[in-house]
């Protein structure tokens, strides 16, 4: 495959895109379960989800069954001027959510409250191409790796991917932020960030 990110992304991201949605269901439920599973998912008391759109890993699910429950979470809203990401408490299903950027569901300013990303322990990350090294592309607009690196440094990071996102090895560049778990259908993969990413200047 080609060294380039943007070819990465977009093969991959045309290998996700097909998958029927049985396919896209099943594997999901797969992946959050084992998320579910996790001792560092259950012992977080403010995650950061992302909310699924299109082909992503499906975390709607994830999302109202935290609701539920009472349990509390926070949700991604973008601040497209300065490419970056905010945290919201997200409450209620419906009256919380609207379509934001790109038509990504994202809560309503109006409806919920904001929140310091200090308050976050864990988060939730989606991806387009991930290795195992647990390096991780996006999308290319730097928002997750912006609110990583800068706003939400001690969250522990948590990548889902379905199996064929997760390549042997990427090439990464310092701003790209890594993973400390990445969570597939078949595995969980554990990494030492420290390893394999330079600090950031």
């Amino acid at each position: 495959m080609p060294a380039q990110p943007c070819l990465y992304r977009s093969q991959i991201l045309s290998k996700r895109d097909s998958l029927s949605a049985s396919a896209l269901g099943s594997l999901s439920k797969k992946i959050i379960n084992s998320l579910k599973g996790l001792d560092e998912y259950r012992a977080s008391k403010m995650p950061f989800i992302y909310v699924s759109f299109r082909s992503e890993v499906k975390t709607h699910q994830l999302l109202r069954e935290r609701l539920d429950k009472g349990l509390e979470v926070a949700v991604p809203k973008s601040d497209i001027k300065n490419h970056r990401l905010e945290a919201y408490i997200l409450r209620s299903w419906k009256r919380d959510l609207r379509p934001g950027a790109y038509g990504i569901p994202e809560p309503d300013p109006g409806m919920t409250s904001s929140i310091s990303p200090a308050q976050i322990d864990l988060v939730i990350v989606p991806g387009t191409v991930f290795d195992r090294h647990c390096g991780r592309y996006g999308y290319g607009g730097g928002y997750y790796d912006r609110f990583l690196s800068e706003e939400a440094p001690q969250a522990l990071r948590i990548g889902l991917a379905f199996s064929f996102q997760v390549l042997p090895e990427i090439p990464l560049e310092p701003h790209d932020q890594g993973m400390d778990i990445i969570i597939t259908e078949n595995e969980r993969l554990r990494c030492s960030r420290k390893q394999y990413f330079l600090p950031q200047k």
